[in-house]
């Protein structure tokens, strides 16, 4: 995702208003058409997130990949830092815990008729550069990525790299090449993504150099306006103090410049008007169709969408309605930016449900279907093959995971094996107190028959700290005021810390109520007699009173 204003290369027009009316500005068709035309990106799942298990903010299954199915996807872009995972200098190998996910991804995008981008994504925050030896990373990543993909089917392609910048953009062009050619010598069958550098940038496209392939897809990132796609962006210092901006663009609903306001500031304030008008708008796009009619190559826009923390929602429904008809128009593909993130198509950030808490509106403007039934949960499916797994060689399917253990920094990992015929488990190198590893069962569940029946939780433990105190936990959800746990406190303080597995049994009818955390007040709440096990919507693993200094394992995590 585009990280910092691109540069403005065309001089300001007069303003025309935009009008919702997409075949006012149709345009010239690319004629060489893919045969898919919309789709999302996965972001932060194979990207490192600083103190994320993994380094994974989302994580990932199957039932992801089917639901954007049945909403009319026909391509998912999965944005992955290949580089930052690998052993580094000098081969960059790639772990196998990167390749089994990104296997089971293409797994089943195929099942599914999904078309897969397989991208090499990268750091693009403002302060960021493109490394000076990045010819040398992708040769050595691109050749790894041919091999061990070039026999898969048609529905795979490759990403040569993410918004290349502070690169020179002739220089770039002439490394792009170089791969692609690389990547023929191993792979003549799979179609490659090509784009400019200054991020991606439609402008700079158009001055790539004619690349010997008949098989490119030529590629651009779509965030114009960018005052209104990022306003009040944290990571943008020229819109993170501007929020409340209007698209189409109305003068007395404008916000105040800051007073204070810089040159960047000034200018995108000043120049809206024009840069958001609808002729400024399609212009560029108009131009990048006629440039790769040209070199008869195939055109998409695989970074598109607007912030959603500060635009007027309907303001950014409208958005999308609009730029999604402009593009259709013009055959060119949109993978939208994103999925669950903020750039994304739920009302909320973290633990959406699907279908339940997808913006209708933003789903239909973007030309998917809603899905007419929410499908079954992870509870029900349970309920139905009486197999209550929470994770047994990785989370089960329609349950989300999440924690934050910053100090591990990306030394953690929910697939850890120590070797190819055991299981895998979760590690956690070190961790402060408090710390959790929490398993999110996506709808409320209503575990009153287990705990009736003597049901237990089991699962598998190994550390070797001399005295841990760790505790798990249920919650309740919010509906009826507050989160209410029941728990055990410590689990496994009688665990031997001597580095072997230990089975833990615990009988559900043993956690008991003890409180709540109201994380809008910041507040912790002693017990009520209010926890229920008609209510849970989630597992937790803490740390508790105790540090982890010498690595914790868990697996096989299950109900019965």
């Amino acid at each position: 995702m585009k990280k910092i204003l691109l540069k403005i290369l065309f001089t300001a027009i007069s303003f025309v208003a935009v009008n919702t009316n997409c075949a006012a500005y149709s345009g010239p068709k690319v004629e060489k058409k893919l045969p898919f035309s919309k789709g999302l990106n996965f972001s932060e799942w194979l990207e490192p997130v600083q103190g994320f298990i993994d380094g994974h903010f989302n994580s990932y299954g199957k039932q992801d990949f089917i639901d954007i199915k049945n909403m009319g996807a026909e391509v998912v872009r999965i944005p992955t830092h290949f580089d930052t995972f690998s052993s580094g200098k000098p081969d960059y190998v790639i772990p196998e815990n990167l390749w089994n996910k990104l296997d089971k991804a293409i797994d089943w995008c195929e099942e599914l008729k999904l078309y897969v981008i397989i991208d090499f994504h990268n750091d693009c925050s403002g302060n960021s550069k493109t490394p000076p030896d990045i010819e040398k990373i992708l040769s050595k990543i691109w050749s790894q990525i041919a091999n061990r993909y070039k026999d898969r089917s048609e529905y795979v392609i490759y990403e040569i790299m993410n918004e290349p910048h502070a690169i020179d953009c002739a220089k770039w062009g002439k490394i792009q090449g170089k791969m692609i050619k690389l990547i023929r010598t191993i792979d003549s069958k799979h179609s490659i993504i090509v784009g400019a550098a200054d991020w991606n940038s439609v402008h700079e496209l158009l001055k790539l150099p004619m690349y010997d392939d008949d098989n490119l897809i030529y590629n651009y990132h779509e965030y114009s306006p960018f005052l209104f796609t990022h306003q009040g962006a944290s990571w943008s210092n020229d819109v993170k103090r501007i929020t409340g901006v209007p698209f189409p663009y109305d003068k007395n609903k404008m916000p105040p410049l800051p007073s204070d306001a810089t040159s960047g500031e000034r200018w995108l304030y000043n120049n809206y008007p024009v840069e958001s008008s609808e002729e400024k708008l399609v212009e560029p796009i108009n131009k990048a169709v006629e440039f790769v009619n040209k070199r008869h190559a195939a055109l998409m826009s695989n970074e598109f969408g607007v912030y959603s923390k500060y635009a007027d929602p309907k303001e950014r429904v409208n958005w999308y309605k609009i730029k999604g008809g402009w593009l259709d128009d013009r055959n060119i593909c949109r993978v939208s930016w994103d999925y669950r993130g903020s750039f994304g198509v739920f009302n909320k950030d973290s633990i959406a449900r699907f279908p339940q808490d997808l913006n209708v509106e933003l789903i239909k403007a973007m030309g998917y279907r809603v899905p007419s039934s929410k499908g079954t949960t992870w509870f029900q499916d349970a309920q139905k093959n009486n197999s209550y797994i929470i994770y047994k060689n990785g989370i089960s399917e329609k349950i989300s995971f999440h924690s934050w253990i910053p100090e591990a920094s990306n030394d953690c990992s929910l697939y850890k094996q120590d070797s190819a015929d055991e299981d895998f488990y979760i590690y956690v190198s070190k961790a402060e107190k408090y710390r959790v590893l929490q398993f999110h069962f996506g709808d409320s569940c209503n575990f009153d028959s287990l705990v009736k029946s003597g049901a237990c939780l089991e699962f598998e433990i190994r550390h070797k700290e001399p005295n841990l105190k760790m505790s798990v936990y249920f919650t309740n959800s919010e509906s009826r005021g507050l989160p209410w746990r029941a728990g055990i406190f410590p689990t496994v303080k009688d665990i031997s810390g001597d580095g072997q597995w230990h089975k833990v049994r615990i009988p559900l009818s043993k956690f008991a109520d003890y409180g709540a955390w109201n994380n809008s007040e910041q507040k912790w709440y002693n017990a009520q007699g209010k926890f229920t096990w008609t209510d849970v919507v989630n597992i937790t693993f803490d740390t508790a009173e105790s540090k982890i200094t010498k690595g914790l394992s868990v697996r096989n995590i299950v109900i019965k």
